[in-house]
C-alpha cells in the first residue's frame, strides 16, 4: 500500500489572537446576518433581549467597527467557530469578485469560483473552470482546512435573453459575476433583482434543450484519467490565487503544497475480499477479461430461452446484422462468439413474437395492438425482447423518452424481460464490430442478469448478515424524490428483491425492511443488521425500524452508513507515488468521526499499464452511525463494515467495469429512475427480478 498519498486540502494558521467582531440587532450597512443557530452564550449575555424574542438572525460587520455594534471576541470552538467560517467564506467570495471571477454556491452552499477558459472552443458558448473551496476545522489535520476541488465544465451560451425567443428553454443564468435561476424570478422577493437586470447583458447557461435549439452538437464523454485532469486542474488553481502572498493575507496557508494523508488515517481492504467466483469455481478480479473464459456462475432457471424484436419497419436491415452478431459472434478474432457461448446459455430466435411498427414518434399503441394478439408459453419458456429505439435518453421532447418506459412497463406485465438499444448509435457502432463487441458484452450480460441468472458472485463469504440499501432519484422536473430499498445476502451478495416509495413514506419504508429483516432472521442467526442510505437517516426514519426488530426479538446491533459519490465538491485524495495518481482499490482514509473515503477501482497494483478502459472512479464517502450505544466496541467494526461495501461494489451487473458505488445504491436509484413513470404498479413478479438493469 502507497504510503504517499496527498489530500485535495490546503491547511493554513488559526488565527494569533481571537478576532474581534461587532453586532447589532437591527440590520446596518454592509452587515451580514447571523442565524440563530450560531448565537453562542456570550451572544446572548451580549444581547439578554434575545432570550425572549422571534427574531431569527442578528448582524455583524465581522472586523468592522460600526455605529451601536457590541464587540465580542471570537472563540476557536463550538458556534462561534461557525461565526468565524462565515467571516472566512466573505473573505473568500470578495477575494475572488473583486478579480472579476463569477463567485457563486455549489449545491452545499460552498464557494464556488468559474475562470474563464483561454481557448474558445465553439463559437457560440463561453467556457469556465468551476472549482469549489470549502471550509473545515481540524478533520484530517490539527489545523482549519482548505478543500479544494475542481467541478468540471460550465458552458454559458453567448448568445442574451434579449436575443432568445423561446425564454423557456433557459434554466441557469449569469449576470456580471452572478449565477441565478431564471425561471425562479417570478419569486416576490427577487422581484428587485429581476427588474434590475439588462437583458442583453444576461446569458443563459448551455443546456441540452438550448444545445438543440442552436444544433450544437454533444460533447463526447472524456474516458481520460480523471484524476490527472482533476489534479493538474487544482494544482494549477492553486498556485495561481491560493498560494501568493495576496491570498495568505486573508487566508494564512502554510506551505506551498497540499496536505499529506496521515498515516494513521491510511489504510487498505485486502483485494482478495473482492474475488468474484464464476462457473466450477473459478476465481478472479476483472470480469472484463473472466466472464467469457469462465462462465457464469449460475445459469437462468429455466432452460427454454426465446428472444424477439420490437423494432420500427425501417430498422429491419440493421436488425439483420444485429442478429447475426449475437448468434454467430463479430467476427474479430474470438473475443465476442456469440450470446450463447459468452454467457453460456441456449437461446432461440422467436419468430413468430416479432413486433415491427410504423408510426416512430407513438409506437405504443401499435406494441399494444400487436402484443394482445400475441400467445406465450409462459410455462415452458422465459422470454427476453430487444426494443429497438428510435429515441435517446438525451431527446429533448419528455414524451419520446418515456416511450421506452412504457414498453418496458408492458412487457413487465407480460412477465418479459427487456433489453433497449438506441437504434442511431447501434446503426453507428453495427460497422465497427471491433468496438462494438464491448458492447455486445455488456448486453449479453445484462440479458444474462435479467433472466435470472447469476454472472458471478463473491467468492469470500464469511459470515452471514444481512444488508438492505436504499437509494433515490430525484426527478427534476417534479422536483420530487422516489426512493427503493434493494435486499441482499452478504453471505454471497446476490439480490433479493426492492419495493419502492416516495421520499415522505417512512413508515411503509420501515415496513418494507422490517419485513425482510423477519424473513432473513427466521432463516439464518444473524449478528447484525446493515442498511446502506442514500443520505444521513434521521432519527424519524431509524426509530420505526429499531421498534420492529425489537419486536421480533432480535437483539443485534444495527448500522447505518450514508455512502455518497464524491464525483465534486468533496474530499478525494491521489497517490503521489503512481503516474496515473488513482490510490489502489480497497484504500480507505478516515476523514472525520466514523467518515471515511473507500476507493472503488480496478488497480491493485502498481503496474504502469492500467488498463484504461476499467475507468477512474472517485472514491466514495461514506459516514458510519448506529442508534446502538455499544455498537462500535468491536474494534474491527469499521473494517467489517467498509469490507462489505467495497464487495456489492463489485457485482454490478449492468456492464463489465468496475464501479465504485456499491449495489445497494445503485440498483435501487435505478429502479427509482423507472418505477414511478409506470401507469401501474410494478407487478409482485417482478420484485424479485432484474428487468430494471
Amino acid at each position: 500500500m502507497s504510503k504517499n498519498l496527498s489530500f485535495n486540502i490546503l491547511s493554513f494558521n488559526w488565527p494569533k489572537k481571537q478576532p474581534i467582531f461587532y453586532f447589532t440587532i437591527q440590520e446596518t450597512l454592509n452587515s451580514h446576518p447571523i442565524h440563530k443557530y450560531k448565537w453562542s452564550s456570550k451572544i446572548l449575555n451580549a444581547f439578554p433581549e434575545l432570550n425572549n424574542t422571534e427574531l431569527e438572525h442578528i448582524y455583524t460587520t465581522f472586523t468592522t467597527k460600526t455605529k451601536g455594534g457590541i464587540a465580542i471576541e471570537i472563540e476557536m470552538y463550538k458556534k462561534d467557530l461557525l461565526i468565524y467560517k462565515q467571516f472566512l467564506k466573505h473573505q473568500l467570495r470578495n477575494y475572488f469578485k473583486e478579480k472579476g471571477f463569477i463567485v457563486t454556491k455549489n449545491f452545499i452552499k460552498d464557494i464556488q469560483v468559474w475562470l474563464p477558459a483561454k481557448k474558445t472552443t465553439h463559437p457560440l458558448f463561453q467556457q469556465y473552470y468551476k472549482f469549489s473551496l470549502k471550509l473545515q476545522f481540524a478533520q484530517v489535520s490539527e489545523h482549519p482546512e482548505l478543500v479544494v476541488s475542481f467541478d468540471g465544465l460550465a458552458k454559458v451560451l453567448n448568445i442574451p435573453i434579449s436575443d432568445i425567443e423561446d425564454t423557456t428553454l433557459v434554466k441557469k443564468t449569469v449576470y456580471k459575476n452572478t449565477v441565478f435561476n431564471y425561471q425562479k424570478l417570478k419569486d416576490p422577493n427577487k422581484q428587485d433583482f429581476y427588474n434590475s437586470l439588462e437583458f442583453n447583458k444576461v446569458f443563459p447557461l448551455l443546456t441540452r434543450a438550448l444545445a438543440s435549439a442552436y444544433n450544437i452538437p454533444e460533447s463526447a464523454p472524456n474516458r481520460n484519467n480523471k484524476y490527472c485532469k482533476y489534479v493538474n486542474n487544482i494544482a494549477s488553481f492553486a498556485k495561481t490565487y491560493l498560494l501568493t502572498e495576496e491570498f495568505k493575507k486573508i487566508i494564512p496557508v502554510y506551505g506551498n503544497n497540499f496536505l499529506k494523508v496521515p498515516i494513521k488515517l491510511l489504510n487498505r481492504i485486502n483485494a482478495k475480499k473482492g474475488e468474484l467466483e464464476y462457473a466450477n469455481k473459478n476465481k478472479g478480479l476483472f470480469p472484463k477479461k473472466e466472464l467469457g473464459k469462465f462462465k457464469p456462475y449460475r445459469r437462468p432457471e429455466n432452460p427454454n430461452i426465446k428472444f424477439f424484436f420490437i423494432l420500427h419497419k425501417s430498422h429491419q436491415e440493421k436488425i439483420r446484422t444485429l442478429y447475426s452478431y449475437l448468434t454467430k459472434g463479430t467476427g474479430v478474432g474470438t473475443y465476442y462468439q456469440g450470446l450463447e457461448k459468452y454467457i453460456n446459455i441456449k437461446v432461440k430466435l422467436s419468430n413468430e413474437h416479432f413486433i415491427t411498427y410504423k408510426n416512430a414518434s407513438n409506437p405504443i399503441p401499435e406494441i399494444c395492438a400487436q402484443l394482445e394478439k400475441l400467445d406465450f408459453n409462459h410455462d415452458n419458456v422465459r422470454y427476453a425482447a430487444f426494443y429497438i429505439s428510435p429515441f435517446n435518453k438525451f431527446t429533448p421532447n419528455k414524451e419520446d423518452r418515456l416511450v421506452y418506459v412504457k414498453v418496458k412497463e408492458l412487457l413487465l406485465n407480460e412477465g418479459i424481460v427487456t433489453q433497449a438499444l438506441d437504434y442511431n448509435k447501434m446503426q453507428n457502432d453495427l460497422s465497427k464490430p471491433k468496438n462494438y463487441q464491448y458492447t455486445l458484452h455488456n448486453i449479453s450480460l445484462a440479458i444474462h442478469a435479467k433472466l435470472g441468472g447469476v454472472p458471478w458472485k463473491l467468492a469470500v463469504t464469511e459470515k452471514k448478515e444481512l444488508v438492505i440499501g436504499v437509494g433515490a432519484f430525484m426527478f427534476q422536473e417534479e422536483k420530487r424524490r422516489y426512493i427503493a430499498s434493494a435486499f441482499s445476502f452478504q453471505n454471497n451478495g446476490l439480490f433479493r428483491g426492492f419495493d419502492y416509495f416516495s421520499e415522505n413514506n417512512n413508515n411503509a419504508l420501515a415496513g418494507s425492511i422490517c419485513k425482510k429483516i423477519r424473513e432473513f432472521s427466521n432463516q439464518v442467526k444473524t449478528e447484525k443488521v446493515v442498511i446502506h442510505f442514500y443520505k444521513d437517516m434521521s432519527e424519524k426514519e431509524i426509530k420505526p425500524i429499531k421498534e420492529g426488530m425489537q419486536k421480533l426479538g432480535l437483539n443485534v446491533p444495527l448500522y447505518i452508513l450514508n455512502i455518497n459519490k464524491t464525483e465534486a465538491q468533496d474530499i478525494i485524495a491521489f497517490d503521489n507515488d503512481w503516474q496515473e495518481l488513482m490510490p489502489k482499490s480497497g484504500t480507505f482514509i478516515r476523514i472525520g468521526n466514523n467518515k471515511f473515503l473507500l476507493f472503488n477501482n480496478a488497480r491493485y497494483n502498481n503496474d504502469n499499464k492500467y488498463p484504461a478502459a476499467e475507468g477512474y472512479p472517485f472514491p466514495i464517502k461514506i459516514s458510519i452511525s448506529s442508534p446502538d450505544k455499544d455498537a462500535f466496541e468491536d474494534a474491527n467494526i469499521t473494517l467489517e463494515l467498509l469490507t462489505q461495501v467495497y464487495q456489492f461494489s463489485r457485482l454490478y451487473w449492468k456492464s463489465l467495469r468496475q464501479q465504485n458505488v456499491p449495489i445497494t445504491i445503485k440498483y435501487p436509484e435505478m429502479v427509482a429512475q423507472i418505477a414511478p413513470r409506470f401507469q401501474g404498479n410494478i407487478p409482485d413478479h417482478a420484485k424479485d427480478k432484474l428487468w430494471f438493469l
